[in-house]
């Protein structure tokens, strides 16, 4: 009550609508019902401090309620982030005139029918972050907007049975979207319509066995599908579970493999993978004809290497790859095999930077020795080394912010 009152005080005896940001966190009910929390929340929206200028609104609440009906028609509101048990059973109409960022995380009572409301209400959205669990009850997850220019989506999938009636499927139609980052491992179908303009992409999915309805067959068709939709993208990240999806394909002799397209704009490309995936390599940088960048990093719990060198060289490696980072480098010989494939095949390489995991420095010298011995494409490149707890520092100081933050 204490915090009601101060609350009350500071909204609704406040005259000067000039509060731009609110954000409020409510980890559990106390002693209020549902109802009550309604109650005081729409009393402080309805508040002239917050309907006047508002432009940032954040929520995070952990307990089923609903958000009074005048918060979603906020005509300078920016940026509108939602987490927690937010209801939008009874969400008719939106009307977001200026709203740019619309982030909805694990809200657990949200569905597709919503989504599309709140999508079609906001005309001049750029940045939709949307994230759940495999668990939530949607079927389908519709994204349509014409406005939108960076779309994260994160669907973590709790192994629980699927409900084998029907499969969950994605489909994003966002013809103008430049920047897309795809976790999911709970839909069994992704659908990428209009992606002329997309710059750059990090995929992390992959099959679920004993999850998913779709045979493994299909979703590996559905992928290299993907990824054909998204062939123009300048920047790509794959992850090992994109990777084991491709090798399962090569693996199996399945057709689709043949029809992985080329990206043609394709400058920077960055691939995590496991020791037991390198095979599939070669096979990916023969669809990037135009790379510039290549980034590896290895699994840190790699333990078995099956790098074998191809016939034929990447038509990339010859012509334009001129910066290679391999990364979590663990002294294994099949790993200085793959390294000195590249060094004596890259013509135009150059530089070579490699981060080892131990700070020892006989690793440092003997990898640099062999490195430094073994036939080179390109006299210009230069081999760098460097020990883990560096591109730790790097990686952390690049941390995005919490939701609060």
């Amino acid at each position: 009550m204490n915090f009601v009152n101060f609350m009350d005080r500071l909204f609704i005896h406040r005259n000067n609508p000039s509060i731009l940001k609110f954000r409020l966190r409510l980890a559990q009910s106390y002693d209020f019902s549902a109802n009550a929390w309604m109650t005081h929340l729409s009393r402080w929206i309805s508040s002239s401090a917050i309907m006047g200028n508002v432009e940032e609104l954040i929520f995070s609440i952990n307990f089923p309620v609903r958000l009074p009906e005048n918060l979603y028609c906020c005509e300078k509101l920016v940026a509108l982030k939602l987490h927690g048990h937010i209801r939008f059973d009874n969400l008719q109409s939106v009307c977001f005139p200026s709203l740019k960022a619309l982030h909805l995380e694990h809200l657990r009572m949200l569905n597709n029918t919503a989504i599309k409301v709140l999508l079609s209400g906001s005309p001049a959205l750029e940045e939709l972050e949307l994230k759940m669990e495999g668990r939530d009850s949607r079927r389908s997850v519709h994204v349509c907007s014409l406005s939108l220019k960076r779309l994260i989506i994160r669907f973590i999938c709790i192994f629980v049975p699927y409900d084998h009636r029907y499969r969950k499927k994605l489909t994003i139609d966002t013809p103008n979207l430049e920047f897309l980052e795809l976790v999911d491992f709970a839909s069994e179908e992704l659908s990428m319509k209009r992606a002329d303009s997309l710059l750059q992409a990090d995929l992390c999915f992959g099959y679920q066995t004993d999850v998913f309805n779709v045979g493994i067959e299909e979703y590996a068709n559905m992928v290299v599908q993907f990824y054909r939709q998204i062939s123009g993208v300048k920047t790509l990240s794959l992850s090992n579970f994109n990777i084991q999806t491709l090798l399962g394909a090569a693996v199996y002799k399945f057709p689709c493999l043949g029809n992985l397209p080329t990206f043609r704009n394709l400058i920077h490309l960055e691939v995590r993978v496991g020791d037991a995936y390198v095979r599939i390599l070669p096979e990916i940088l023969q669809c990037c004809s135009g790379l510039e960048v290549f980034v590896l990093i290895l699994d840190e719990d790699a333990n078995y290497w099956n790098w074998c060198a191809p016939h034929s060289v990447p038509q990339c490696l010859s012509s334009c790859l001129q910066v290679i980072e391999y990364k979590v480098f663990q002294g294994e010989s099949g790993e200085t095999e793959m390294l000195e494939y590249f060094l004596s095949n890259a013509l135009v390489l150059k530089k070579m930077t490699i981060t080892y995991l131990t700070d020892f420095k006989t690793v440092e010298v003997d990898v640099l020795k062999r490195l430094s011995t073994c036939p080179k494409g390109s006299d210009a490149c230069q081999i760098v080394l460097l020990p883990e707890h560096k591109r730790r520092f790097e990686v952390a100081s690049m941390r995005r912010p919490s939701f609060f933050s």
